[in-house]
């Protein structure tokens, strides 16, 4: 299983009148996380689309436990607990500075041609810097 944590601190500029960071700004924090975790793996978006395979989102699901608000410094973890073949799941829990659970969310995408937009399977690309996280 594949597992990262990546950091952000709440701008203010995210933040709704209430005080709380704005529940569509979560989904924002998955994507860096996610993008940061690819990153980490070797490879990026980018290096993806080279390959001819685009990633499109087909599900974001998100669960508010508790607000964030300005300035707190939130840890993102992302995993993905399967290696991926036409879809790819990512899973996410945000929490505090103190390790306080607020959000849990997930991300599915799929593997799609650049120049059929028809469904394909994970780029070995990917799948190489995936596999030592899924011994046998």
């Amino acid at each position: 299983m594949l597992t990262y944590d990546h950091k952000i601190r709440v701008r203010y500029s995210e933040v709704d009148r209430m005080g709380f960071l704005y529940h569509a700004h979560y989904v924002d924090y998955y994507d860096v996380a996610r993008t940061e975790a690819l990153r980490m793996l070797g490879t990026s978006n980018y290096d993806l689309e080279a390959t001819g395979c685009m990633l499109p989102v087909l599900e974001v699901v998100s669960n508010y436990k508790k607000p964030a608000h300005y300035d707190d410094l939130l840890t993102v973890r992302v995993r993905v607990e399967e290696l991926p073949v036409v879809r790819m799941v990512f899973r996410y829990e945000v929490f505090r500075e103190n390790g306080e659970l607020i959000n849990t969310g997930r991300v599915t995408l799929a593997f799609m041609r650049s120049d059929s937009k028809r469904a394909c399977r994970a780029p070995e690309q990917l799948l190489k810097y995936l596999r030592p996280y899924f011994p046998k």
